[in-house]
């Protein structure tokens, strides 16, 4: 399913948009913000939440329709190689970027309490900055959403092990619809519908319904009927219709999280322009090297605008400064695919040994 890898790297360039508009700022390139979508890229996490359950399910389900301890074993280690090794390496480097640039330090020290403190260190290092533990702060920003994740990759079992007793096609999306009108009806009550609340409790639920609902979706899919691959192409293009008005309108935010699952489960058909688009090579390949850019790409632009709002450059200085940061950072990302991210996927799965 060459368009779901295609998604993932859509997913993570869009979340890396938002956070180079946010930059922006503090570089004197307010304009940035006028790229389309470009504001509304936060909602990219909520993506990969949808495809994460998806994959998982379509990946482990039927090896989770029976648990055992060999296979709970197997599973959470192929999920501890999938993470760890290179959200390891990621604070590796955060930890050189915070010794390489004293003023940055203190900076993002005083952005919260807790932040690059010993206590933040380990959490981040275990990705455990939303397991309800005590003590707060960063060092890598965007593993709050890893941590959330590995929550749910906890649960998981049980929920697939539920969702294969599901029968036919229309149960699983009932889960799916029932998950994503639990997630609408917290945010609508909390007020969170259109902007990043990342928050202990909104994280785990963003996640915990992001996630139940791709692995529905996945079962459904594995029970459709031969109408649905013959919807595939206009239900991905309703998908982009709901996740284009949240990006266009904050007050219809709340129509992304449909879309996103709408879209990953009409790709999985592999038909279609969409499908096409995000199977084309250059998007695969930005896809292949997503999880090390979403890991890699927040603190470096977190110290650029430390850099443009202590130095005020000229904007044709400041927009070089950034393009220049980018590119190093697209390229340091396949540079971690190729000599970390894989080998540890193949240690993984020799780790993990045989399915049983």
């Amino acid at each position: 399913m060459r368009s779901l890898t295609g998604v993932r790297g859509v997913a993570a360039l869009w979340v890396y948009l938002y956070h180079v508009t946010n930059a922006g700022f503090g570089l004197g390139l307010p304009g940035l913000t006028l790229i389309p979508m470009s504001r509304f890229g936060w909602a990219g996490v909520d993506l990969f939440f949808a495809l994460s359950g998806f994959v998982l399910m379509h990946a482990h389900g039927a090896d989770l329709a029976r648990l055992s301890r060999a296979r709970l074993m197997r599973f959470f280690k192929l999920r501890i190689a999938r993470v760890y090794p290179l959200s390891l390496a990621a604070l590796v480097l955060v930890a050189l970027l915070v010794a390489a640039d004293p003023a940055f330090a203190a900076w993002f020290r005083a952005q919260a309490p807790g932040n690059l403190s010993g206590p933040a260190f380990l959490r981040t290092a275990l990705l455990a900055t939303r397991w309800g533990l005590p003590g707060k702060g960063d060092w890598n920003e965007p593993v709050w959403s890893l941590s959330a994740e590995l929550v749910g990759y906890a649960a998981f079992p049980v929920l697939a092990w539920v969702l294969m007793r599901a029968k036919g096609f229309w149960a699983p999306v009932a889960v799916a619809a029932l998950s994503l009108a639990l997630l609408l009806t917290f945010q609508v009550a909390a007020h969170q519908t259109a902007d990043n609340f990342y928050d202990l409790r909104s994280a785990l639920i963003r996640m915990g319904c992001g996630l139940t609902a791709g692995a529905a979706l996945a079962k459904a899919f594995a029970r459709a009927p031969t109408w649905a691959a013959r919807a595939a192409t206009p239900l991905s293009l309703a998908a982009l219709v709901l996740i284009a008005a949240g990006g266009v309108r904050p007050d219809l935010a709340w129509t992304a999280p449909p879309g996103f699952a709408l879209l990953v489960f009409a790709l999985a058909f592999q038909r279609g322009p969409v499908d096409a688009l995000l199977a084309s090579k250059p998007v695969h390949a930005l896809g292949r090297i997503s999880f090390p850019l979403y890991l890699i790409h927040s603190m470096p632009l977190m110290a650029l605008s430390h850099w443009g709002i202590s130095s005020h450059p000229a904007p044709a200085t400041a927009a070089a400064a950034l393009a220049v940061l980018v590119i190093a950072t697209l390229a340091a990302a396949a540079l971690l695919h190729i000599a970390l991210e894989r080998p540890a996927q193949a240690w993984g799965r020799k780790w993990a040994g045989p399915a049983v």
